[in-house]
């Protein structure tokens, strides 16, 4: 009964399919798209995270920033191209954001007009300061099943 029990458990420890790799942690949850949340409290500088950089096996030397202007533009500096693995110097795009808190289905979308980015954008806030977070979805790279995400934190 006791080799039964020990086979049962490691059966279930070792056939536990790990997700998506991105960092969903209870530090930071999905803004709310019932609460108004005006494009002007999104204005302003993001920087890539440390889990991202050590997921993605990026260089911790250099600081990734995305910036979020009063004109809807979106500057990437650098801009991580995954696909090949190179950073550009600089990526700029525009932006349209949906906010409609007020009837059902709710929605709070934030995406690139340009199709060259290629990347949905979800916000996030984290829990212990109500900073604001940029999660951008990266599609999957060769050989992987899900895709992931890169994960900005507004400056304060």
């Amino acid at each position: 009964m006791k080799r039964l029990f020990l086979f049962i458990i490691m059966l279930s420890l070792l056939s536990c399919q790990d997700g998506p790799k991105a960092a969903f942690n209870e530090e930071f949850e999905k803004v709310n798209p019932r609460v108004e949340l005006s494009f002007d409290k999104l204005i302003g500088s993001y920087e890539l995270d440390n889990d991202s950089k050590q997921r993605f096996k990026i260089n911790d030397s250099i600081k990734y920033h995305i910036k979020i202007t009063k004109d809807t533009s979106i500057v990437a500096e650098p801009f991580i191209n995954l696909t090949t693995n190179k950073n550009i110097r600089e990526k700029k795009g525009k932006l349209f954001y949906i906010n409609d808190y007020r009837k059902k289905p709710y929605s709070l979308y934030l995406d690139s007009k340009d199709g060259d980015w290629n990347n949905n954008i979800n916000i996030y806030y984290r829990k212990k300061d109500s900073l604001l977070a940029l999660y951008i979805y990266t599609p999957p790279l060769k050989g992987q099943e899900h895709g992931d995400y890169l994960r900005y934190i507004k400056v304060k």
